[in-house]
């Protein structure tokens, strides 16, 4: 028998059992509350990071005047790979691969709200119906000995399609004198224009007299048959100035065009006398911009301008721009250069300086058919199809790509 000063060791090793016990009871159930982190990364508070949701992006501040700056410089993206695509930086997130890539996402959204009021404007440079155009289409009996079928489609589905006429239409005239090339096109040939798709040309440039006065009076009369519009010269200079203007889906869009290039200061139109509307002297041109801002909700601005194949943008080109941004156009649209320069900003507003030839020559080695889509809220994006031409034919050379967007 154990007397009682013997149990007390007893007692004693009883009760420090019962603590390292309870002590491993308590320490289980904390760990069943907290789940190991290492373990369970799903579970975890995840880490805060602060991101511009689509429809609610914070868009950059306008650059200084006098800035460009490109899209892409304005919506910098950690971790992402930068593409130079021509004359414009392509953004791809990084992992893009594995799955949609956001411009694969930013084209649906915009494709699923193109019920919602969505405008497309399509854009191309110039257009010439030369002898290799010509027999490629008499080849193939339609358009599509001419453009292929994306550029054919996208062409006629947009809600406008605006092009740079590079000829007259007519049979009478007589070639302009000491000029190294003079266009002409037998008037019934503008019905490939129907057929394209297109709605709009300009004919301020430095072709549409090249046979003179009576032959542009042909060439708006074969446009009239076919009810082509056009904007940049006409029978006298308040209709060459005159501003071509479209309700679609409840916006009014302003189309203003104007040359930089003629051959002799007799283009000009005056108030007798038919001819272009000419930006030389940007008064008139900036005065019917801010016009336009009384009855438009978006006004476009295209443009004869530049030196032939230069694929930079000169000087007076970018300062003619900005006044036209001032003034307050939404887009600058430009042509003459025969090849492509870059699609820049200013203030935020977009300005092609050269969509160089769409249809021209026998080979065009790089070109490109521009979109603009204008949403209900007045956002814009700009994105192209890239195409070359061989034997006449002008095709598309890759997909849809992104080159601007504004909330």
């Amino acid at each position: 028998m154990l007397t009682e000063v013997s149990k007390r060791p007893v007692r004693l090793l009883l009760c420090s059992i019962l603590l390292v016990f309870l002590s491993s009871c308590v320490a289980k159930d904390n760990a069943q509350a907290l789940p190991d982190a290492a373990n369970t990364p799903g579970d975890r508070p995840s880490q805060l990071i602060a991101v511009d949701a689509p429809g609610e992006a914070q868009s950059p501040s306008s650059p200084p005047d006098g800035d460009f700056l490109s899209p892409q410089e304005a919506k910098p993206a950690p971790s992402a790979e930068t593409e130079a695509t021509g004359t414009v930086s392509v953004i791809r997130a990084a992992g893009e691969s594995e799955g949609k890539s956001e411009q694969e996402s930013e084209q649906e959204a915009f494709s699923s709200s193109d019920s919602d009021g969505t405008i497309r404007l399509a854009f191309c440079g110039d257009i010439l119906l030369s002898d290799h155009v010509l027999s490629a289409y008499d080849r193939a009996g339609n358009a599509g000995g001419i453009l292929d079928d994306v550029l054919l489609q996208a062409g006629r589905d947009a809600d406008l399609f605006i092009a740079n006429e590079e000829f007259p239409f007519g049979t009478g005239g007589v070639p302009a004198p000491n000029k190294q090339f003079t266009f002409r096109v037998p008037p019934e040939r503008s019905a490939i224009f129907k057929e394209l798709g297109i709605d709009l040309v300009t004919l301020a440039n430095n072709h549409s007299l090249d046979y003179g006065r009576s032959c542009l009076q042909e060439t708006l009369d074969a446009l009239d048959r076919v009810s082509i519009d056009y904007i940049g010269a006409g029978s006298n200079l308040s209709r060459a100035m005159e501003r071509k203007t479209y309700c679609i889906k409840g916006k009014t869009i302003g189309f203003l065009a104007a040359s930089r290039v003629i051959p002799e200061f007799s283009w000009n139109a005056s108030k007798d006398q038919p001819g272009l509307f000419t930006t030389y002297d940007p008064t008139a041109l900036i005065e019917e911009i801010r016009r336009a801002e009384d009855t438009c909700d978006f006004t476009v601005v295209y443009l004869h301008w530049g030196l032939e194949r230069h694929t930079e943008p000169e000087a007076y080109q970018i300062e003619l721009a900005k006044q036209y941004i001032d003034a307050g156009a939404d887009l600058v649209i430009g042509a003459h250069p025969h090849v492509l320069q870059p699609v820049q900003t200013y203030r935020n507003v977009p300005i092609a300086y050269s969509l160089g030839n769409y249809l021209f020559g026998s080979s065009i080695p790089e070109t490109m058919l521009l979109l603009a889509d204008l949403s209900p809220d007045g956002g814009l994006r700009l994105s192209k199809i890239p195409a070359s031409a061989v034997a006449g034919k002008t095709v598309s050379t890759g997909e849809e790509t992104v080159l601007f967007e504004r909330p």
